[in-house]
């Protein structure tokens, strides 16, 4: 689950706990080296001004370098990103009729925060075979709201929600579902989920007209 530091201490730890924190960061930020490449006061003292300044220049060095391999692994996050997104937008465009999934979550609730939270409406539209990621946001005027991540999949007859990605394909006990038939799927479902500790509330789920879908139900629709 995933909460901002604030909501996360806000929720969890009594004032106390937070006056610990606090400290604790505190005293953590004062144990590291005031010195480039971590060198003891001591040996730093002993330097001539040019071994210092050979010193200072390794540790620039190491920063830039440490700072070119953050930006290129945001580039890389950023270029996964936008491969996964690009997958999902073709799955969804080439999915056939069956294959493809809308539902609206309305009104629910998430367990965050060591209680049940109402969230916003949730939509879902998920394509067989794939995994969607989706936010979970409490619905909540405050400045400060909780959320949490949540996963869903998709396999044709089970639709699945749940708390850690690895959940869906296992069909774990800890996920929300809805099982239902294509024709069940095909004519609108209308149903209520649950799973302890992580969701729970009414959902709506349609099928997606798509290549495949037989003349009579392209009429009716």
């Amino acid at each position: 689950m995933i909460w901002t530091v604030w909501e996360k201490v806000r929720g969890a730890c009594p004032a106390r706990y937070v006056v610990g924190l606090i400290l604790t960061v505190a005293l953590l930020a004062g144990c590291g080296s005031r010195y480039p490449l971590d060198i003891p006061e001591e040996q730093w003292e002993a330097m001539t001004p040019q071994e210092q300044l050979e010193a200072r220049e390794e540790q620039a060095k190491l920063d830039r370098a440490a700072e070119e391999r953050r930006a290129a692994e945001a580039r890389a996050r950023e270029a996964e990103a936008k491969k996964w997104l690009k997958d999902l937008e073709a799955s969804r465009e080439d999915a056939r009729y069956g294959e493809r999934l809308q539902c609206v979550l309305s009104p629910a609730q998430a367990y965050i925060g060591r209680s049940w939270r109402e969230i916003e409406p949730l939509a879902l539209d998920v394509v067989k075979g794939m995994v969607l990621n989706l936010d979970l946001k409490e619905a909540d005027d405050g400045v400060f709201r909780y959320s949490t991540e949540a996963y869903a999949g998709f396999d044709g007859q089970t639709l699945s929600i749940c708390p850690e990605e690895d959940y869906v394909q296992k069909n774990d006990p800890k996920c929300a579902r809805v099982l239902a038939t294509f024709e069940q799927y095909r004519k609108g479902v209308e149903t209520t989920i649950k799973a302890s500790d992580f969701l729970r509330g009414k959902i709506v789920c349609d099928l997606v007209p798509g290549e495949g879908m037989p003349k009579r139900l392209i009429l009716e629709k």
